[in-house]
């Protein structure tokens, strides 16, 4: 019950601040851009546009989130709550899963995909990642600015090599699924050769990367409430 709240919580900021609004604004400018593109070309960008835009917001609406909290001393009412870190991460992580999984799904009926299911684990795994990252930088620093700068490395080795490997450079290439993003770029495709390769990769990272973002917030609690 607690963690339902955490998540109702955050969800209301998020429509309180207006994250819900940009997210429609994303979807209304991708739908005019898918418009001057058909074939196989639009369905690439459609797949790139899925697996990096709702994951790219949700990482800089995450830091948004964490500041906006840390400027109005949310973070301080937290620390002395009986809400755990793992809440705290589990909150923030499946508030942003949700609305990245409904504009993925709403940008993907602009293109194709060999299996839904497959598709909304994908966009469920891309958004669960860059939600993981955002809490890391974001727990770390102290305004927009530190946060952006922090965000850069992210975004470079999340997004290039998917970018490259969707266009089919090493697309047969199993070796190409340790980087997560190629695992859940398949999984958005539909893609069911190499599954299993794509899902291990995929657990492994999001189980790294959580207990990173753990310990990240366990020392955020620390300082606060020094």
């Amino acid at each position: 019950m607690r963690q339902a709240n955490v998540i109702k919580g955050d969800i209301i900021f998020q429509w309180k601040y207006g994250f819900y609004f940009l997210y429609v604004l994303v979807i209304l400018v991708y739908m005019i851009i898918f418009s001057f593109f058909e074939g196989n070309i639009r369905n690439i960008i459609v797949s790139c546009c899925v697996y990096s835009d709702p994951a790219a917001m949700g990482m800089f609406f995450m830091g948004a989130l964490i500041l906006l909290e840390k400027s109005q001393h949310i973070t301080s009412s937290i620390v002395i709550s009986p809400v755990t870190p793992t809440e705290y991460i589990f909150g923030k992580v499946i508030s942003f899963a949700i609305i990245s999984l409904v504009v993925g799904l709403v940008l993907i009926l602009f293109g194709s995909t060999y299996n839904l299911f497959l598709c909304m684990a994908g966009i469920l795994a891309g958004s669960i990642l860059f939600s993981l990252c955002g809490v890391i930088v974001g727990t770390k620093v102290s305004n927009l600015n530190q946060y952006i700068l922090g965000t850069v490395p992210f975004e470079v080795i999340g997004f290039a090599p998917v970018i490259v490997y969707r266009a089919g450079i090493m697309w047969d290439n199993p070796l190409m699924l340790i980087h997560p993003g190629c695992a859940a770029m398949r999984l958005i495709e539909g893609n069911t050769d190499m599954l299993p390769f794509s899902l291990i990769s995929l657990a492994a990272w999001i189980g790294v990367l959580y207990l990173i973002a753990q310990r990240c917030v366990i020392r955020m609690y620390k300082n606060v409430g020094e």
